[in-house]
């Protein structure tokens, strides 16, 4: 979805520089890289910088801090893919951001949606919050962002995710949640995961032409205003 969401939104995509933060294990990096964008990364973690060097073609890398980045009007396009959930200060990682972009560049965001959604998963992945539509927006806005595109994604699967984390904070003790409900979130299922790969798919195609109404996850497009 983020591929297909820039490319259908930025002209010329294959001149563009583009700098991933929180590139992690690479592999959203490697597949934008391999789609003929020109990828430089960021992570904090330099162990997660050499997992990633391991798993993309010769690319840039860097050890930053998205609340102190070193760059000034160095990129075309940023994109940070559920980084902005873990960050405390979340407004300052947008401002940073914002400096590192040039003149109109583009900032790509994807981050987990709805506050009634948080639950054991969320604290074991140690997210600060979940986003609503328009707290994003008015979050961006105030740091000096455009939207151009925002939309809510996983929209097919959001009843039943929901069901799951709903029941299991329900029905699980405190101690047994973290293991028993990510498991049932994450357990591989030849068959259905089919279906769920073409409900994304669908999802895809459709978010060419409107934005979702709700989901699990936000993925937002936005310019940096002069």
């Amino acid at each position: 979805m983020a591929l297909d969401t820039l490319k259908r939104n930025i002209p010329n995509l294959e001149d563009a520089k583009m700098l991933e933060i929180g590139c992690g294990n690479g592999s959203i990096l490697s597949y934008l890289q391999q789609h003929g964008i020109n990828m430089e990364g960021g992570d904090i973690f330099v162990e997660g910088l050499r997992f990633c060097r391991q798993q993309t073609a010769p690319v840039s890398l860097y050890q930053v801090d998205v609340l102190s980045l070193p760059f000034r009007d160095e990129y075309d396009v940023i994109g940070a893919f559920d980084v902005l959930e873990h960050i405390e200060d979340d407004d300052k990682a947008l401002a940073e951001i914002y400096l590192a972009l040039k003149a109109r560049g583009k900032l790509m965001l994807t981050v987990p949606a709805y506050n009634f959604m948080w639950s054991y998963a969320d604290e074991s992945a140690r997210h600060k919050r979940r986003y609503s539509k328009n707290d994003l927006v008015v979050k961006l806005e105030q740091n000096g962002f455009i939207i151009k595109k925002i939309s809510y994604y996983m929209c097919f699967l959001f009843p039943l995710l929901l069901s799951i984390r709903l029941i299991s904070n329900i029905l699980w003790r405190e101690q047994a949640r973290s293991d028993r409900s990510i498991r049932v979130e994450l357990k591989t299922i030849p068959i259905v995961n089919s279906i769920f790969l073409g409900l994304l798919r669908l999802e895809k195609w459709l978010m060419r032409y409107i934005n979702l109404p709700f989901g699990t996850s936000l993925l937002v497009l936005a310019e940096k205003r002069e």
